[in-house]
């Protein structure tokens, strides 16, 4: 059989790969010492962060535009979403007056805070240079035999598994289900006690939801191969999905939503222009903002008490952007460490590798580090995020930043390689999953972990369960270098 005259499979053809341009990195290395060397004790922490932002972020568009002279296509990379991430996470704002962060930080603290930063933002750019392994994507990879009309299908299954659970814990019924959403963010009936049971089985399922965005965006670009009933479901659960993520109150899955979204999307984009690049990514960028904006707002009273009570009102009058402050918790985590604490080491690595783990399968499984973020940063009752930097400083300090920040520059720069070698629908969602991880491992490396369950859950079912996805017993189709 000639597969590459089979219309029911997609062309052999080994795509141009994405890299990092030199140029592209020394603009942005150039932006981060002189974000350094600008920095100055005399200065403010609200006006020495605006500073180092407003540095860093010109550095990453002469970078942006460095890697644009190759091909819009060589911006679709993992690397650059960490990049991006990173700073959205902590700079970003600072763009914008924050007066109440000189109340938090002394001047020297934020000193500190951004020097880890800046050695994060270096390591990343360095890494992303490093090709430690070959473009070509190993054998468990390899998903040359799966059709695109399987997307269908797996859109379907991902739907039911990541939905199985939220629907069981409602009785299948729409209006408490919507009543939920629209309550209190940590009120839902789905939601996960804090060491978890057997129902953590069912409940983990909804990491499944991670895949209907790329799959939604990847299907659109090739929705000539399916029917209008499928496209019409397709964006119905893509609606849900979306608006479950934004009615969740949680930044972070509403944002890796949205990476996937763009990842799946800009991934098989057939004829990448101007129009059909930045407009899509220009109505996501928004969505963030606006959901950066209210979302604080409602996941502690609900959407529904948000509306009625016209707190909205308070959020649109801000005069500012606030995200999380994440340069709050580096400053302090860099203050405590290694003069009030030891360094974690890689007690951190350990418990975070294990996070996916179900108690009810280890028992004795640890409950967290043993000195925690919050600990440190004297936070009682709430969580609180320092980014992959703050946590990285935890183990080791500023060597362990730069070396987290290396490992995390080489693999995303292996897995943005490997997409030239997905010629299927299918081997493209999971390397979008990759833009996801990316992404969501900026705000915590203990996501990393769970972020990649979606990516191990496609690759058992290609690879277990084959015929359930149609798929025919064909010759590998991915081309070796």
């Amino acid at each position: 059989m000639n597969i590459s005259s089979n219309p029911y499979y997609p062309p052999i053809v080994k795509k141009r790969i994405t890299k990092a341009t030199f140029l592209g990195t020394v603009a942005l290395i150039s932006s981060l010492v002189i974000a350094f060397v600008n920095i100055s004790l005399e200065q403010t922490p609200s006006f020495m962060a605006n500073q180092v932002a407003i540095t860093v972020i010109i550095g990453i568009a002469l970078s942006i535009w460095s890697d644009s002279r190759r091909g819009l296509g060589n911006l679709f990379r993992a690397d650059l979403a960490c990049i991006v991430a990173l700073y959205f996470l902590t700079l970003i704002e600072f763009l914008y007056p924050q007066t109440k962060f000189d109340q938090l930080l002394t001047s020297e603290q934020t000193s500190h805070a951004l020097y880890a930063l800046l050695v994060g933002f270096g390591g990343l750019g360095i890494g992303r240079h490093i090709t430690l392994f070959k473009p070509a994507p190993p054998s468990l990879l390899d998903f040359g035999n799966i059709p695109d009309k399987a997307l269908f299908r797996i859109f379907c299954i991902s739907a039911f598994l990541a939905y199985l659970y939220v629907f069981m814990s409602v009785e299948f019924n729409p209006i408490k289900l919507m009543e939920a959403q629209l309550g209190p963010r940590f009120a839902v009936p789905w939601g996960r006690g804090r060491l978890g049971d057997w129902r953590v089985f069912l409940s983990e399922l909804k990491l499944f939801s991670y895949a209907i965005p790329p799959l939604a965006g990847i299907i659109w670009n090739r929705r000539q191969s399916f029917r209008s009933w499928q496209i019409f479901l397709v964006g119905i659960v893509f609606a849900f999905t979306f608006f479950d993520g934004f009615a969740g109150g949680t930044r972070n899955i509403f944002g890796a939503y949205i990476a996937t979204f763009l990842g799946g999307y800009l991934l098989t984009l057939q004829r990448p222009n101007l129009f059909n690049v930045t407009a899509p990514i220009a109505v996501m960028a928004y969505a963030m903002l606006f959901a950066t904006r209210h979302m604080l707002g409602f996941r502690e009273m609900g959407i529904s008490r948000y509306l009625a009570t016209a707190a909205y009102a308070s959020q649109k009058v801000q005069g500012t952007l606030a995200v999380d402050y994440n340069l709050h918790s580096i400053g302090l985590l860099v203050d405590a460490f290694p003069i009030k604490h030891d360094f974690l080491g890689l007690e951190l690595l350990f418990v975070f590798a294990t996070k996916p783990i179900p108690r009810v399968l280890w028992p004795d499984k640890p409950e967290g580090l043993s000195i925690s973020i919050e600990e440190v940063v004297g936070a009682d009752g709430w969580t609180v995020a320092s980014t992959y930097v703050g946590e990285s400083y935890m183990m080791g300090g500023l060597l362990a930043v730069l070396l987290i920040s290396l490992c995390i520059g080489i693999l995303a720069t292996w897995w943005s390689r490997t997409a030239a070698f997905h010629t299927t629908g299918y081997g493209l969602v999971v390397n979008a999953l990759g833009f996801f991880t990316a992404a969501i491992s900026m705000r915590s490396l203990i996501i990393f972990t769970t972020s990649l369950l979606p990516i191990v859950g496609l690759i058992f079912f290609a690879k277990t369960f084959p015929r359930l996805l149609g798929i025919k017993r064909l010759p590998k189709l991915y081309p070796r270098s």
